[in-house]
């Protein structure tokens, strides 16, 4: 194709005539800016394509980390929830004129059981999304906000959620006496303790199951 025009442009100067060489040539310089242009188009096109096959894939992967972190969530709120229960029912207890070591240590033990866990927010997709210039990808900022907020919130629960469960396991370990305030009865008592204890040994410890909780942990 090159040959061929080379061959009319030199025709055409072999014959004189000027004016239409220099028309062929303008033409032809057309042509190549519109080819140039053309592919420019294509290649901007297809980057456009790839930025918004990038940007669907993050979309799901936020969505997919949504949907673990909400999962957890509600698995984190059910043991709260829990605890909570076990906590007005021990002070139900401790307004009796008499209860049982053993039913007020089951209760103590469910109000700190799993008190240090943790929630463990799903933020592997945001944090790649982070780097480098790949926010860029994301043309609705008001997801990225959102984002941030929600990360930022998490992470204030969680220290309030740390500051309270250590608070709550000072006033538990207070009582020092586990046999008079019903916490050693409580945990014999709970399965995990039961299965794993050669029955010799968990027949050995003195259990107090029908004796009341001592005065001072009413008060």
């Amino acid at each position: 194709m090159i040959k061929f025009f080379r061959t009319i442009r030199q025709s055409l100067l072999v014959n004189g005539q000027t004016i239409k060489y220099l028309k062929y040539a303008f033409g032809e310089i057309v042509l190549v800016v519109i080819g140039i242009l053309i592919a420019l188009q294509i290649n901007n096109w297809n980057e456009a394509q790839k930025q918004n096959r990038l940007e669907k894939s993050y979309y799901c992967r936020l969505l997919e980390d949504a949907e673990n972190d909400k999962e957890q969530i509600w698995d984190f709120l059910d043991q709260c929830k829990a605890r909570l229960k076990s906590s007005n029912q021990a002070l139900r207890l401790l307004q009796r004129d008499k209860t049982l070591k053993e039913e007020i240590g089951i209760e103590f033990s469910k109000t700190i059981r799993a008190i240090y866990a943790e929630l463990k927010v799903n933020n592997t997709a945001f944090e790649d999304l982070k780097s480098g210039s790949n926010l860029n990808i994301i043309k609705d900022k008001s997801i990225i906000k959102s984002l941030n907020n929600y990360f930022n919130k998490i992470e204030t629960n969680k220290s309030i959620i740390k500051v309270n469960a250590e608070h709550a396991l000072q006033i538990y370990d207070t009582q020092k006496d586990l046999f008079l305030n019903g916490r050693i009865e409580g945990l014999m008592s709970l399965d995990r303790l039961k299965d794993n204890m050669d029955p010799d040994v968990f027949n050995s410890v003195p259990l107090d199951k029908t004796g009341s909780i001592n005065n001072p942990l009413r008060g």
